[in-house]
């Protein structure tokens, strides 16, 4: 394979893994095939406990649409023992991750964001049910974009390891944001630690880019070994007009405590499955816009100040030229407070009923 090579600039560097600390992304040309390949490298004597690891093998035979295919898993030769080095050759996706188009300054509809994780959790099922697989490491990095939000791919089985007959697999030591609490600390990983990570990718989505550059692996270290959740409070905050079942999904999905969570992909893509929201954007502060289901007329909310305090809500609806205010102006606290969270929540069920 005749190879042209350059080393991948990732803004997101800090958030990597730990296990990578020599990690290297190439892009490699296959010019029998005519593509393009990612090759990413890890060193396996950097894991906990490697033997659960997913033999390459095993990662090859993996075939579903919302998976990367694995093409080979080829060990780097030069390095000194104790390290052992691998490299793990995908396909290339032009469109990267779901970070890069955050870094890029993409956003998601409430619409894609939905799509994409019911996608991602079609690739978990696959992972968990049939080839009784964790991932270990669902981020942001590691759902890949294809320019079809039906077919978002998951990345990266460096670190996914096999289940046990209870369900379990060792806890890995990879730190990030999207990791959740007991995966340094706990008895081991299950299912509900990959719907956890999956969680905080739906919530990023819906309400925009974790501040990366302010996460240190010192940091993120720090709270998984305390079992406790890496994700600062500010940026598990959702938007207001995030509906209340979709509030209370992202809220199981990320709780401290895994009994809590949903046991499997299948149940939280029922879930998912049974939302109805509008795809709302506020097209500048303190104004949120969202279309009909039907198409033919647009709804509006407005919070402004209030000259006896507070914030005044306002409801408009335009289905020609011009916007008319429906219903009466509610006063709240705050647009995070519970008040305003019911008045999206009414406004949410008129724009898709």
């Amino acid at each position: 394979m005749k190879e042209h090579e350059r080393q991948l600039v990732l803004n997101y560097e800090c958030l990597h893994s730990m296990p990578t600390k020599i990690h290297e992304v190439r892009v490699w040309w296959d010019s029998v095939l005519q593509n393009w390949l990612v090759g990413k490298r890890l060193d396996l004597s950097e894991l906990q406990d490697a033997a659960d690891l997913i033999e390459p093998r095993v990662m090859e035979m993996i075939k579903h649409p919302n998976i990367v295919d694995v093409r080979a898993v080829a060990t780097v030769p030069g390095f000194p023992p104790p390290m052992r080095v691998v490299e793990i050759l995908m396909p290339y996706f032009e469109k990267g991750s779901i970070t890069d188009a955050l870094e890029a300054g993409e956003t998601f509809t409430p619409t894609q964001a939905l799509r994409i994780t019911q996608a991602a959790l079609q690739g978990l099922s696959e992972m968990h049910e049939r080839h009784h697989i964790l991932h270990r490491d669902i981020k942001s990095p590691n759902l890949f974009l294809t320019g079809d939000a039906d077919l978002i791919k998951i990345g990266d089985l460096g670190v996914a390891g096999a289940m046990d007959e209870t369900g379990t697999a060792p806890c890995v030591q990879v730190a990030h944001p999207w990791a959740p609490p007991e995966l340094m600390v706990g008895p081991g990983v299950t299912r509900s630690s990959d719907l956890y990570s999956l969680g905080a990718v739906l919530l990023e989505l819906l309400a925009g880019k974790f501040d990366y550059a302010s996460y240190t692996t010192t940091e993120v270290v720090d709270a998984l070994q305390q079992g406790r959740p890496p994700l600062r409070a500010s940026d598990r905050r959702l938007p207001v007009w995030v509906c209340r079942r979709l509030r209370q999904l992202v809220f199981k999905a990320l709780h401290p405590d895994p009994a809590q969570r949903f046991a499997t992909a299948r149940e939280m893509s029922a879930a998912l499955a049974a939302v109805k929201i509008a795809d709302w954007r506020e097209t500048e502060p303190g104004v949120w816009q969202t279309p009909h289901l039907r198409k033919d007329e647009h709804w509006k909310v407005t919070a402004t100040l209030s000259r006896t305090g507070g914030i005044d809500l306002a409801t408009f609806r335009r289905k020609s030229a011009s916007w008319r205010r429906r219903g009466a102006t509610e006063n709240v606290p705050s647009v995070q407070h519970a008040s305003a969270l019911s008045y999206f929540e009414e406004v949410n069920k008129r724009a898709v009923s």
